[in-house]
């Protein structure tokens, strides 16, 4: 049995609400145990509020605003369950994290795409959009060996070739859990402010930032500067 200790799903709504009942399915089924489902979600009426479950909280919050409240409190064999069409919450977590460290982190130009990739997208100030997919795939695929449209074995993985495009990349893997519902290890999120923040050491660097699957990814670049030592007269 796999065993996550708290999830944090971002959205009580349509999409957050599906994920939070298969994860309760998955703990029914006996393939899953985990003790919390954390819902963030700036209505208090969302469809999440409606869910009897007592391992079901819902916090009423902006989702920046809570990540950079909470997460530190979290340990690091929680998951978060990203809500696909969000903002780029990691990129920006990591650039507050980099601000509150003393250094500057500024969105850079919009990332080239890996030579190959079919679907690219801006979709954002700096946000780029990309798939392997140039047809509509399920919400709940679950990128198995076999494409279930090609009906040929998945021979891609879009989070390697994007961990590989780039000199200095911080790419969050958003890979299928359990019944249709991907994930991204808190473990991923801190270990990425670590290496960001031992980077201040070596002067400026700019890095590719991905939430990705096999198939689908969501890319911009930071830029992050340490600050400037202090002069003295």
């Amino acid at each position: 049995m796999m065993r996550v200790p708290s999830f944090v799903v971002i959205g009580g709504g349509e999409n957050g609400a599906f994920y939070v009942r298969q994860l309760l399915r998955a703990q029914a089924a006996g393939v899953l145990e985990t003790e919390h489902v954390v819902v963030v979600d700036r209505d208090p009426r969302c469809l999440v509020s409606r869910e009897p479950d007592p391992r079901v909280r819902l916090e009423v919050a902006d989702w920046s605003e809570w990540l950079d409240s909470n997460l530190d409190r979290l340990s690091p064999d929680d998951h978060v369950v990203p809500y696909h069409w969000a903002p780029h919450l990691f990129l920006e977590w990591l650039s507050r994290q980099a601000v509150r460290a003393g250094a500057t982190a500024v969105r850079g130009a919009a990332p080239t795409a890996p030579l190959g990739v079919p679907f690219t997208r801006a979709c954002g100030p700096g946000d780029l959009a990309l798939s392997y997919a140039t047809w509509t795939c399920p919400a709940t695929c679950i990128e198995p060996a076999l494409c279930p449209h090609t009906r040929g074995p998945k021979d891609w993985s879009l989070y390697s070739d994007l961990e590989a495009s780039a000199d200095a990349s911080l790419v969050f893997r958003c890979l299928h859990l359990v019944y249709g519902v991907g994930t991204v290890p808190l473990s991923a999120l801190f270990e990425a402010r670590r290496q960001m923040l031992a980077g201040l050491t070596s002067g400026p660097r700019r890095y590719l930032v991905a939430t990705s699957s096999h198939c689908h990814a969501l890319a911009a670049t930071l830029e992050v500067r340490p600050s400037a030592p202090s002069r003295r007269g």
